[in-house]
């Protein structure tokens, strides 16, 4: 069948790209060459189709109509207008690459102020459904510089889309979906349509963005050039945009550093490059990094004395400046001691969400580390006060929403680290029964644990909660029969339902709108991860040991792994739980939102599994962060951090205060049924607000990070090297002597080691004691001298 002349497709294409558009310009298909072969860039159709330029001013959203002005063989140009406006819209190649060029010029005699003007590129990053979604492009990192702009989309299976354009670009925006309807009103969802670079853009915009364009003057044409660049790895991409951006590209190891600790930034550009630091003490200084490869420089710096941000600005010859951001950080139990403190400002309710009680987490694990009687205490009363409106303290079951497992599954976590904080075994016993309920009630023929008909197993890790009461179990059941029959069945439990997640394959569900899910993933890789530690037959922990690592893999898309930015490496892309939890709308990405935590369990348990250091590291920068949720100037305690240059919002205004205190709180509230003001948020950190809201909110959801940082770092340190033959080391410092290396402590209340080195002699000094030891792999050492090769059997 011929199509009509207004309906064909224009075919058009370079050395490494081939498109098909149509003739308003839009894109239909495309396919772009990397070294290894074609990597298809799905594009969407209808209203959220591009690239389109698209934009607002004079209190009005206008969309351009285009047509074709010239095409050929390898481009096509597209021309069209809106009142004083110009546009011009064409593909092209440059070095053989795709490029797309934008122009707008301002035919009026008035000045254009536009609220915002750009291109929604009609990238498919539409996640809807398994298999497809591991096909489909996430908008993982899009960073405006002063001089310049760069990001990458990513896909579940690995691929990567560079994206570079050497004039500054002014902001960014995703164009996040509705989950549902309440009424007339909108409840974001869990997906992105795609995404819009904004050219010119009112203010306020973040300090690093240029804050210039946001006009065009009569007579005034401005001319920007995207190009888009195919990787198939991820580690390829700042070389590989480098040359593209003309800018300095900047690789940074280490986003949060202890006082003393050192970091090393590695600065892609082939021009020579000169860095200005502005240290957290206010100091300021010049230095000129080391050349050392081809189009290579490297900075080494060091944390001082001083907690706060190290800011970075690299910038070369041709005046291009690209910025970053390092985190000194105070000792870790600090946070922890901050953490508990405004877990009692923002306290635990009673509600149909554990996430408005996770602050029990912090209160009950802080004990371990920062005993303190009147604290513990008050926790106690806290709970005794609250468990009884949401549970059946005889029939161990929930009395609220009771397909929402995770309530269960979460308080028997809250149960256990109660136990382990006051000896109690009547709340292990409590525990116990309620994993029961649990089993009996949501676990399926198949394994999996559900709510109804949807797959629950990882909704805020219910099997992870399990394996938490086995390992409390484990020391009860040598010596007890009842102990070790429910040990032996919740471990049952778990084992099917890790069976089921490791058949599954990514096939799975989750709350709400399904998306390739952030939670959904990260939830079963750190569990699966957690269940291969516990097994001491090699095969079986091969086998869930490499269904996690498959998971994870995918779930770099979702995952801020490059940013140079203390405050947000490791941080994973949420975007729908402001509504929820800070009465925030409309939807925004959230990141580091308390589930970012998720991710930084499954690279820790990634680790433990297989030695690589790079989990290590991913480990450490996204717990560097994460706990940055408390201020490191005021010690308050913050909800999350939103990485969205510009978005205009509302937050209900007016405290909702609860008419029965001996109620349980239900429902979520959406912003615009309340009294609510209206402001600019923008690359910021966001207050928590359940010290002056009552009723179901969801904030304390922030405590993961302090649950995690528990788990995974207090108490414990790590000495590791790299393949390059570095010592690398987190809550110490080693010194090679002769015939051993030296270990010293440098955070408190360290009991375990973990040693990653090889065959060596260590010895192991902290401030009153010391130990030695020989190690021939990876294992813990701990400050009595025993031993530990696995810490979860």
């Amino acid at each position: 069948m011929t199509l009509p002349v207004q309906d064909a497709l224009i075919q058009i294409g370079g050395s490494r790209w081939q498109a098909a558009l149509s003739r308003n310009g839009k894109v239909k298909n495309l396919k772009l060459k990397e070294d290894d072969g074609w990597i298809d860039v799905g594009f969407r159709d209808g209203k959220y189709s591009g690239f389109t330029w698209q934009g607002e001013w004079d209190g009005e959203q206008h969309v351009i109509d285009l047509a074709l002005d010239e095409n050929g063989e390898d481009g096509a140009s597209f021309t069209g207008h809106a009142g004083p406006l110009s546009f011009s819209l064409r593909y092209h190649s440059v070095d053989g690459e795709l490029a797309v060029t934008a122009a707008v010029a301002n035919t009026g005699k008035i000045v254009v102020q536009p609220a915002s003007l750009g291109l929604m590129t009609g990238i498919d990053t539409y996640m809807e459904k398994f298999p497809e979604w591991n096909d489909t492009f996430f908008p993982t990192m899009l960073r405006c510089e002063r001089t310049h702009f760069w990001g990458y989309c990513m896909r579940p299976e690995g691929a990567v889309l560079g994206l570079s354009c050497q004039r500054p670009i002014a902001s960014w925006s995703l164009q996040y979906n509705v989950g549902y309807m309440e009424g007339e009103l909108e409840w974001g969802g869990h997906r992105v349509e795609t995404f819009t670079l904004d050219f010119l853009h009112a203010g306020p915009l973040p300090e690093r963005h240029p804050q210039g364009l946001f006009q065009l003057l009569p007579g005034e044409t401005q001319e920007w050039t995207l190009r888009l660049i195919p990787l198939k790895q991820l580690d390829r991409l700042l070389p590989a945009l480098a040359p593209v951006s003309a800018a300095p590209m900047l690789e940074l190891e280490r986003t949060t550093l202890a006082q003393g600790e050192c970091t090393r930034l590695t600065i892609h550009s082939a021009e020579s490059v000169t860095a200005r630091m502005q240290l957290p003490d206010g100091r300021r200084m010049i230095v000129k990094p080391d050349a050392v490869g081809t189009d290579q420089y490297e900075l080494l710096l060091q944390a001082g004395e001083t907690w706060g941000q190290i800011h970075i600005y690299v910038e070369n010859g041709s005046g291009k400046q690209s910025e970053a951001m390092i985190s000194v950080r105070p000792p870790w139990l600090w946070f922890m001691e901050k953490a508990r403190t405004a877990a009692l400002v923002y306290p635990p309710r009673a509600t149909s969400h554990c996430e408005s009680w996770y602050g029990l987490y912090t209160l009950y694990t802080a004990e371990r580390y920062l005993p303190d009687r009147d604290m513990l205490e008050r926790t106690d009363k806290i709970l005794d006060a609250i468990y009884p409106l949401m549970f059946d303290e005889e029939r161990h079951e929930p009395l609220l929403v009771k397909h929402r497992i995770q309530n269960v599954s979460s308080m028997v976590g809250v149960l256990v680290d109660r136990y382990e904080a006051t000896g109690d075994e009547s709340a292990l016993q409590r525990a116990s029964d309620l994993a029961d309920w649990l089993i009996a009630h949501a676990q399926a023929p198949d394994g999996s644990y559900r709510a109804g008909r949807t797959h629950y197993t990882s909704v805020i890790y219910p099997a992870k909660s399990i394996m938490e009461l086995i390992q409390a179990e484990m020391a009860l059941a040598d010596r007890d029969f009842a102990w070790r029959e429910r040990r032996e069945r919740h471990m049952d439990s778990v084992r099917r339902a890790m069976d089921e997640l490791v058949a599954a394959d990514g096939d799975i569900d989750t709350e709400g709108e399904l998306t390739y899910e952030d939670g959904m993933i990260s939830c079963s890789a750190l569990q699966l991860g957690l269940f291969a530690l516990m097994q001491p037959d090699g095969r079986l922990r091969d086998t869930y040991r490499e269904a996690a690592l498959k998971l994870l893999k995918g779930h770099d898309s979702l995952t801020n792994l490059l940013i140079p930015d203390g405050r947000q490496r490791g941080a994973t892309r949420r975007f729908w739980e402001s509504q929820y939890d800070v009465a925030i709308q409309p939807n925004m990405l959230n990141s580091p939102h308390g589930w970012t935590s998720w991710r930084t369990y499954a690279t820790w348990y990634a680790y433990l599994l297989t030695g690589q250091v790079s989990y290590l590291e991913q480990t450490m920068n996204a717990l560097g962060s994460s706990v940055q949720m408390v201020d490191m100037n005021t010690g308050q305690l913050r909800w999350a951090f939103v990485p969205d240059p510009y978005i205009r919002a509302r937050q209900i205004s007016e405290p909702m205060i609860q008419a029965d205190p001996g109620q349980a709180q239900q429902g979520h509230h959406h912003t615009l049924k309340h009294p609510s003001r209206e402001f600019v948020i923008g690359e910021q950190y966001i207050g928590m607000i359940s010290d002056w809201h009552e009723k179901n909110l969801q904030d304390n959801d922030v405590h993961e990070h302090f649950k995690c940082l528990e788990e995974v770092c207090l108490g414990k340190a790590y000495v590791a090297k790299d393949a390059e033959g570095r010592w690398l080391t987190w809550n110490c410092r080693v010194t090679e002597t002769e015939g051993a290396l030296q270990i010293d402590v440098t955070e408190p209340q360290v009991e375990l080691i973990h040693c990653n080195i090889g065959e060596a002699n260590v010895q192991i000094h902290d401030e009153s004691r010391s130990v030695r030891a020989y190690v021939q792999e990876a294992c813990w050492v701990g400050m009595d001298g025993r031993i530990v090769r696995d810490l979860f059997i």
